[in-house]
């Protein structure tokens, strides 16, 4: 399975693009700033607090259903983020059937 951060955009899943657009709107930015590399710290300026947040506000939207559970002091890039996600989006799904 290919990162997220070799495959260009428009070629990943559409849960990963509305993972990155969630991602954009809510630190206020353009969705073109934000890449699967950047730091959640040293880029994007956030603390473990802000991670935190970030994380639980995804995981209300792209996980309702589901139990999540994760720490935030593993989260160092825009992609740990969207593979936790999608991690425990497909975790959620087949818990389902």
């Amino acid at each position: 399975m290919a990162s997220s951060a070799l495959v260009p955009r428009s070629s990943e899943g559409s849960l990963a693009n509305q993972i990155y657009t969630f991602i954009a709107q809510y630190l206020k930015v353009n969705v073109d700033s934000i890449d699967a590399q950047l730091s959640l710290t040293d880029d994007l300026g956030l603390d473990l607090l802000d991670i935190t947040e970030l994380m639980i506000v995804l995981e209300q939207q792209f996980c309702p259903k589901g139990e999540v559970t994760g720490e935030p002091n593993e989260i160092e890039i825009v992609d740990d983020l969207i593979n936790h996600i999608q991690q425990n989006t497909s975790r959620n799904h087949l818990g389902a059937s």
